[in-house]
Formats: structure tokens, C-alpha cells, sequence
């Protein structure tokens, strides 16, 4: 598939936008069972990262999150089914130039798990590596309000090529509806849909308060002309904030993305 012309001024002016069914339902069957192994899996050392924080609601250990999952040399299968060329073709429309995956997770924000305060993504540190990204969202669960649907800022009122706070810090600490309200979406996403947002763009969500987890799986890239900046963005990430494990849950005190 290609972007229509009003998606990509719609992605220029917003920083987002979404692409219903994108992955089909037997494509999200195979990302799920995926999802749910990893999940059970014991890393390797070099191989996926977890990252385990004490609940805010229970204070149990979570899973927050699983990065470096994909790859040629990790799960070609599961490469080529997220990107594809498809995937491919969109994101050298919305970046002008063919992609580079700079990094990638799975977002297990189980029940319990806690919020992600309103921040752009640029602000956690990624200034050292280039200067814009952008990151498909695939939804692997419904997303709805009560298990912590993801919020955009919707008006366009944003700096679209600088920070809005110092780096590492969020743009507030109050969680969803955002202020001023008709700035701001809640975006209710089925398995499947897909959203591309730039690294400027103000987002966040709620706690997961409800009984149901709300998995996604956000794939970051790159413009070509920048480099092929993964291993050193996971060596740099590691060495100063490394994977834990079960046990030794985080306290949700830092703003990591």
C-alpha cells in the first residue's frame, strides 16, 4: 500500500496518523503468540531485554517492556512481517528516504503497569543519534480508554523540530485527559491498526487500571542518510539503564522511553 496524499499532509501537520487494518488478523494471531512467548522466554545475554518495574497499583513486579526482538539476525520471520514493504514504502513517504530501523519494543502495559506521562520521544536522548524518527505503533490488543489508550496531542500545537522541556523530562506529570482537552486524542486502536507519530509529538497514556492488557509493539526509524545507529543506541541504552529481571522490579521514578 502507499500513503494518499491527505495522509501525508495530515502527517506533516498533526505528527501522527493512523492506518486502520494495516497487519491483518492472521498476521496479529502470529505477533501475539509471538508476544506471549517472548513474554514467558528467559533472555539471553545479548539477545531480547526486559525490563521489570513494581506496580503502582499492586506494587508486584510488571513487565514494562521487551526490547531488541527483531532483526535479520534475531527473527528474520517476524522482520519481515512487521517490516514490510508495505511498511517499507510508508515510511520512505513520510521520511523522504528509505527507513532504518533504529530501535524497537514491546509495550506489555499489563494491568497495573503504570503511565507514561505526556513527553516526546526526541527528548529521551535522542538528539546524539539524529535529529528525527519516526515510529510505527502496531496495536497487538484493543486499545481502549480504560486499559490505557494511547493520547496524542491532535492540534499541531507543537514544535515540530524541537523540545518542549530539557531532555528526560515529561511535558507534564498529570495523566489523561491532557490540558487543554481539545488539543489532545485519545486514540482507540484495534489489532492491526497502526499509527506513524514523528519523535516531536506530544503523547502519553493512563495507568492500566482495568483487568485487560493493552500490548503494542513500536518500531522506530531513522532516514537512511543518518546511519544504521541500533547497536550503539542498545550498547549506549544498556550501559546506562540495563535490562532487570523479575525480582528486581524498578520503581516508576525515571522517564525512559
Amino acid at each position: 500500500m502507499r500513503l494518499n496524499e491527505a495522509q501525508i499532509e495530515e502527517f506533516t501537520s498533526k505528527g501522527f496518523i493512523v492506518v486502520k487494518g494495516m497487519f491483518d488478523g492472521d498476521a496479529m494471531t502470529k505477533v501475539s503468540t509471538w508476544a506471549d512467548e517472548l513474554q514467558e522466554k528467559q533472555p539471553i545475554k545479548g539477545g531480547e531485554a526486559k525490563y521489570y518495574e513494581q506496580s503502582v497499583l499492586t506494587g508486584e513486579d510488571v513487565l514494562v517492556r521487551i526490547e531488541n526482538v527483531v532483526g535479520e539476525e534475531i527473527n528474520p520471520a517476524m522482520t519481515s512481517l512487521l517490516v514490510s514493504p508495505e511498511v517499507t514504502d510508508c515510511l520512505s513517504q513520510l521520511l523522504g528516504e528509505a527507513p532504518v530501523l533504529f530501535k524497537e519494543k514491546i509495550n506489555y502495559k499489563l494491568p497495573g503497569c503504570r503511565a507514561d506521562k505526556l513527553h516526546q520521544d526526541q527528548a529521551a536522548g535522542w538528539n546524539v543519534y539524529t535529529d528525527f524518527f519516526i515510529t510505527m505503533a502496531i496495536a497487538i490488543d484493543a486499545n481502549r480508554f480504560d486499559n490505557a489508550a494511547l493520547s496524542f496531542m491532535s492540534s499541531g500545537n507543537y514544535p515540530h523540530d524541537d523540545l518542549m522541556t530539557e531532555e528526560w523530562q515529561p511535558i507534564t506529570k498529570d495523566d489523561p485527559p491532557y490540558q487543554p482537552v481539545d488539543e489532545f486524542s485519545l486514540l482507540e486502536a484495534d489489532p492491526g491498526d497502526v499509527i506513524f507519530f514523528d519523535s516531536y509529538v506530544p503523547h502519553g497514556s493512563p495507568p492500566n487500571t482495568s483487568d485487560q492488557s493493552r500490548r503494542n509493539i513500536f518500531l522506530t526509524f531513522n532516514r537512511a542518510s543518518a546511519g544504521d545507529m541500533r547497536a550503539k543506541y542498545y550498547a549506549d541504552k544498556w550501559a546506562s539503564y540495563a535490562p532487570n529481571k523479575a525480582g528486581e522490579g524498578r520503581k516508576a521514578a525515571a522517564f525512559r522511553v
